[in-house]
């Protein structure tokens, strides 16, 4: 039989692909993706949470922002939000949307692989363990954004942040979920490319851009609020600013790791500056809005901002 170095070459090159596939985290469709959008359940209050990755606080204040700013006006708005060490993504949005530090949620890499979700859940099955019916969703530009939270009844990657916002506004004009988290990643993809800093005419430009969807996101908050007597907590916030065009390994740079956060209510008539607050805050605040005491859950290191 005549030996066929060719062959041998690519079954070798095969099994090293496999090798690697088998040691890297994969966006599973059929286990990340649901397409039912149940409706909403609680007549009044509901929560819209507005993730915008990579977002430094001092090019956000820079930035021209009408639809923010407009928004701040009945807001819990802090430019001093600790998002904790370990300057990723995937540990920042853990510890905003399972309410720990990486110390407990277990994530200090764009990884997975030592999660401890199951002893420290996200937001949407804290909440859905005392209130089951509530419809929840998740619409990202991000395949992994998808993978931080569970139980979700809508869940729905999209391949730009335009496709993204009017997928979110489809929702909010049909079944309307009872909390409905979103993920635009423009920014974080602007300063990659450009530079994480507000002397950067591209990372600006991608911040406008974005607040224009805020508008229309807003818009139709508006509309259900006069229409139907609804109640909307929309939180808004990044997991990182940067430096340079990167962000990792920056847990000691102010412009990386002290972030923003802002929290409009409807009830609230002026606005409020915090001074000081931690990303863990905003998944008790999310719950306590929506009726699920915080103070009930072990393990949590945030508190509820107000």
């Amino acid at each position: 039989m005549r030996f066929n170095k060719n062959l041998l070459f690519a079954a070798l090159f095969g099994l090293f692909i496999l090798s690697l596939s088998a040691c890297a985290d994969h966006f599973n469709p059929k286990k990340e993706i649901v397409t039912r959008c149940v409706p909403g359940t609680e007549p009044i209050r509901k929560v819209l949470f507005i993730g915008i990755d990579g977002l430094r606080s001092d090019a956000l204040q820079v930035a021209i922002t009408p639809a923010i700013d407009s928004l701040i006006q009945n807001a819990y708005t802090c430019w001093n939000t600790d998002r904790g060490p370990y300057t990723v993504s995937v540990p920042g949005w853990s510890s905003i949307l399972h309410g720990v530090w990486p110390a407990k949620h277990g994530l200090t890499e764009n990884s997975f692989k030592k999660s401890k979700y199951e002893d420290y859940p996200d937001l949407f099955t804290l909440a859905k363990q005392i209130k089951p019916n509530l419809s929840v969703a998740t619409l990202s530009h991000w395949d992994d954004f998808l993978k931080i939270t569970s139980n979700e009844d809508f869940a729905q990657r999209f391949t730009s942040d335009k496709a993204l916002y009017y997928g979110a506004i489809d929702k909010l004009m049909s079944c309307c979920p009872d909390m409905m988290t979103l993920h635009f990643d423009d920014t974080d993809h602007a300063g990659h490319s450009y530079g994480f800093s507000p002397t950067v005419s591209e990372y600006i430009a991608a911040i406008e851009q974005t607040d224009s969807y805020v508008q229309g996101l807003m818009d139709v908050v508006h509309y259900r609020e006069m229409t139907y007597g609804e109640e909307w907590m929309v939180l808004l916030t990044t997991d990182h600013g940067g430096e340079g065009t990167g962000h990792g390994g920056q847990d000691d740079l102010p412009q990386t790791r002290k972030v923003w956060s802002i929290v409009r209510v409807p009830t609230l008539n002026s606005p409020v500056v915090q001074s000081q607050t931690n990303s863990v805050d905003l998944l008790p605040t999310m719950l306590s809005w929506m009726g699920v005491a915080p103070e009930t859950i072990s393990g949590l290191d945030g508190v509820k901002m107000f």
